[in-house]
């Protein structure tokens, strides 16, 4: 008994829940993209907005109380990974974002999810968020913000767009290579260089 709830005191941490919450709140940012008009436009907006907050609340409450876990460190990266990617699907599909960005962000989403897996399955290790991870994770946030904002009709940000896709590609491509650089250094035992500096 005492070993289950010293369990569940580590899995329900506040920012474990706050991370669960976001995932919650995916299917609602999706429906209300596929149904987005005047009226609803507000509402998508807001709940956008909450989802990413609640990205940095848990991560800053993780790290300033130490409620940092092994969970956090799968379901934190995870709930980004699903909220960016099910929005770049619809946005790709339904709407004007580019199809080969959204293929080479998924691509790299999978590979990264794929050396996660090997790396615990090999040595156990849970590796968290590189800086540059959560700087590219913020990044797309805003590309896909922009994106929402010029969902309405009276709203045209082409040349804002057209920037943040050719920043957000640099940035993929640095935290695609930083995170390919840990795992080979986790893969091999080898002293791991700091991206978080």
């Amino acid at each position: 008994m005492v070993y289950f709830l010293n369990l569940m005191e580590k899995i329900l941490t506040l920012p474990n829940i706050l991370s669960l919450l976001r995932l919650l709140m995916i299917p609602l940012i999706i429906m209300l993209m596929v149904n987005v008009n005047d009226e609803l436009f507000p509402y998508l907006l807001a709940v956008y907005i909450i989802a990413v907050f609640l990205d940095f609340l848990d991560g800053f409450i993780a790290r300033r109380f130490s409620q940092e876990s092994e969970l956090g460190k799968i379901i934190d990266p995870l709930a980004d990974k699903i909220l960016v990617l099910s929005m770049l699907i619809t946005l790709a599909v339904k709407f004007d974002f580019p199809l080969w960005l959204a293929g080479f962000i998924i691509l790299r989403d999978i590979l990264i999810l794929w050396a996660s897996v090997l790396l615990y399955k090999g040595k156990r290790i849970v590796k968290p968020s590189l800086v540059v991870g959560k700087f590219t994770f913020g990044l797309l946030s805003l590309l896909i913000f922009v994106f929402i904002i010029d969902l309405h009709e009276q709203v045209d940000l082409l040349l804002v767009k057209q920037f943040l896709i050719v920043l957000s590609f640099s940035f993929l491509l640095w935290s695609w290579i930083a995170y390919s650089l840990v795992y080979l250094r986790e893969k091999n035992g080898k002293k791991e260089f700091n991206f978080n500096r």
